[in-house]
């Protein structure tokens, strides 16, 4: 008899709000990636397990949040995913403000989240 396999990371609620102040800090794509990652819920999960979640391809990962000579970007279509699977906007928050979103919108954002 098959056994079905049984993800047991956890419910994952929507993807919360990041304080303004975090996100002004970041510099780059790449800084908004790695800030998304630092600030995930779960914090003993692998990128490995990212990559699982997520659908991506596990060495990529490493290459998506380090700097140094063999760096990728994370492209369009894994934001979702990664923002969903760590819990927090601060990809699509960074992208807005290079964006340059209103205040009110911004406040909007804030107040649905």
């Amino acid at each position: 008899m098959e056994q079905i396999p049984i993800r047991l990371l956890c419910r994952l609620n929507a993807p919360s709000v990041v304080p303004p102040g975090y996100i002004q800090q970041c510099k780059s794509y790449r800084d908004a990636v790695k800030l998304c990652w630092s600030l995930r819920r779960i914090k003993n999960m692998t990128q490995a397990r990212l990559a699982e979640e997520a659908g991506l391809y596990a060495p990529h990962v490493t290459n998506y949040l380090r700097d140094g000579k063999r760096q990728r970007d994370l492209p369009g279509h894994a934001i979702r995913p990664m923002e969903w699977i760590c819990g927090n906007t601060a990809i699509s928050q960074w992208i807005a403000t290079q964006a340059r979103l209103t205040v009110v919108e911004e406040m909007q954002a804030l107040k649905a989240a």
